[in-house]
């Protein structure tokens, strides 16, 4: 866990941030500045659309009968990829960009869902279910 948030608070920004003045150097400030903003509307386009998807489908799992649990981590995982998407840089948007392809955020999900089973087949987590 330490070594997680070594990687995201130090070793992250300063890759970022290399990237940055390198795409600086080689383009000029102003087409970094507006690739940046350019990268963070198209972003946040890409997000409200699938994320819109992803409701209808959960609704429409609903609907059928079905627990709308591949619309639920399709949804988180769009969740996950905004901030990378809204975070000035070309590392992050290239991590929150590949978070919108679908298929990528299929096999993310599958591989979530099976982690998350075999820790509650060991008992290292428990989930309760509160009902009103």
């Amino acid at each position: 866990m330490a070594l997680l948030l070594v990687i995201l608070f130090v070793i992250a920004p300063i890759v970022e941030i290399y990237v940055l003045l390198s795409a600086g150097g080689a383009f000029g400030v102003l087409p970094v500045v507006a690739a940046c903003v350019g990268t963070a509307i198209l972003g946040g386009v890409l997000i409200r659309l699938q994320g819109l998807a992803a409701i209808n489908a959960a609704r429409q799992d609903m609907t059928d009968g079905r627990p709308p649990v591949s619309s639920a981590v399709d949804g988180a995982l769009l969740i996950v990829a905004a901030p990378f998407l809204m975070t000035p840089g070309f590392v992050t948007d290239a991590i929150g960009f590949v978070l919108l392809i679908p298929p990528v955020r299929r096999w993310l999900g599958r591989r979530a869902l099976a982690a998350i089973k075999r820790r509650i087949d060991r008992g290292d987590a428990h989930i309760t279910i509160i009902e009103r």
